[in-house]
């Protein structure tokens, strides 16, 4: 651990799109300092320096990248088969690890994993986005703090549709071996803020899905018995020609609507939106922050695993056609 008066020094394991957008966050952090950019393609990684850290190493070996700097922490943006082995490798060398999701290809690597982090006394933070934007902070605050004014929440609505099979082939997205289809991509986020903003996980699911001419599934309808009681209804479309994210909490006594990430109460046939915002944050500084004060972020490595968990149960779902238990129960039984 730096002191104070020095930068955190950071490798970026992944220099494509997402690698991208994490290097742009952690430039515009004064605690942070981009030590080594790595990416099998030398040209990226290169790119990514000169825009963003001149000064970084530049590697096409992540084990080279993570064993041959001095590092306080890692963040890993490649492709899901390689997470468990990069994270694995940071840990043994005492590195803390942001990790994009899927954390990692099975149930058994993602508990290991969080296993790993308590006994090697590690941080390690998923980048579910969506935890630390306002409309979903603020609708956590909506169903916690003012709970009393919603009542006990009924049933979950979700709709999202996305322009995302037309840019997939010849990626690993269209990979079913390292791939769960649109609805592990781009639904879980989804599903994960169900999670983040009721506190219910799915006790069981029943799936529908249509791979639509692709390796893997592109549209996938889902519903579910929640812990809590309430209900859900989901419904995602990875062919479609526009983004939309709908987000609906309808509880007894008022709705919670988030539409395209604009948050609305719903009284007595009045909707309004709501206006004063949670302030945003982002998976990257609160990464940071989590360094530092050794306190865990909003998105836990254990987030992963309920993440995990969902998609498994909706695939199988989807190809026996029968309600399936989540989790453990789905482990249990299979």
């Amino acid at each position: 651990m730096p002191s104070s008066s020095k930068p955190l020094r950071v490798g970026l394991i992944g220099c494509g799109f997402v690698g991208r957008l994490h290097a742009e966050r952690l430039r515009a952090d004064p605690r942070v300092a981009i030590a080594v950019c790595c990416d099998p393609d030398r040209a990226a990684a290169e790119r990514l320096a000169a825009e963003y850290a001149p000064a970084a190493a530049i590697e096409t070996d992540d084990a080279a990248a993570i064993g041959r700097h001095r590092l306080d922490a890692v963040v890993i943006c490649s492709p899901t088969l390689l997470h468990y082995a990069q994270v694995c490798a940071a840990f043994d060398r005492g590195i803390d690890v942001l990790c994009e999701k899927p954390l990692a290809a099975g149930r058994e690597q993602i508990g290991d994993l969080i296993a790993r982090e308590r006994e090697q006394r590690r941080m390690l933070s998923v980048s579910y986005q969506r935890r630390y934007k306002s409309p979903y902070l603020t609708a956590r605050r909506e169903l916690t703090e003012n709970a009393a004014w919603y009542g006990p929440l009924k049933q979950v609505h979700i709709f999202v549709c996305e322009r995302w099979q037309q840019g997939i082939a010849g990626t690993w997205r269209d990979d079913p071996n390292m791939g769960a289809g649109y609805f592990g991509d781009a639904g879980s986020h989804q599903i994960d803020i169900v999670h983040y903003v009721t506190g219910q996980t799915a006790m069981s699911v029943l799936a529908t899905s249509e791979r639509r001419g692709s390796r893997v599934e592109i549209v996938t309808q889902v519903m579910a018995r929640l812990t809590g009681g309430a209900g859900l209804a989901a419904h995602f479309v990875g062919d479609a020609n526009h983004w939309r994210e709908d987000i609906h909490f309808h509880c007894r006594d008022a709705d919670l609507l988030l539409r395209s990430e604009e948050v609305l109460r719903a009284k007595d046939n009045r909707v309004e939106p709501v206006t004063d915002l949670v302030p945003a944050g982002s998976p990257d500084a609160a990464f940071i922050d989590a360094v530092i004060d050794r306190q865990p972020t909003l998105s836990p490595a254990t987030c992963a695993l309920a993440m995990y968990d969902w998609t498994a149960a909706v695939l199988e779902s989807a190809r026996s056609g029968e309600w399936v238990a989540v989790g453990e129960r789905l482990a249990a039984s299979g």
